[in-house]
């Protein structure tokens, strides 16, 4: 069965993204490093399955929260950079601008 397997897995990571995971992978990329409930504040609903979707194909990446070590901080990947050809997220389209903006309930960065 080892072949069917792997085909479906191929498959299933050769598609394009979603429009769902596209604006996850945004609000990741300009927010980051970004909770799963700041990310699911920004697009308005849940975004479990995508973020999963996301790591599988190495787009991005996790970390410990060190304000609650119950949950994990989302940034994007390496991969996801070069998949771009960005040099760093800096390069990306109206970054700065968009960074200085806070989530609602959230400290905006100095």
């Amino acid at each position: 069965n080892a072949p069917y397997i792997e085909e479906l897995a191929k498959s299933e990571f050769g598609e394009e993204l979603s429009r769902a995971a596209l604006e996850t992978l945004a609000a990741i990329a300009y927010k980051g490093p970004i909770a799963r409930p700041d990310v699911e504040y920004v697009r308005g609903v849940n975004c479990s399955f995508t973020l999963r979707n996301l790591m599988m194909r190495g787009l991005k990446e996790r970390e410990e929260n060190p304000k609650d070590v119950r949950s994990y901080l989302y940034r994007v990947s390496m991969d996801f950079l070069k998949h771009l050809g960005l040099p760093n997220l800096e390069a990306l389209p109206r970054y700065g601008e968009f960074r200085k903006e806070g989530i609602a309930g959230e400290e905006k960065p100095q």
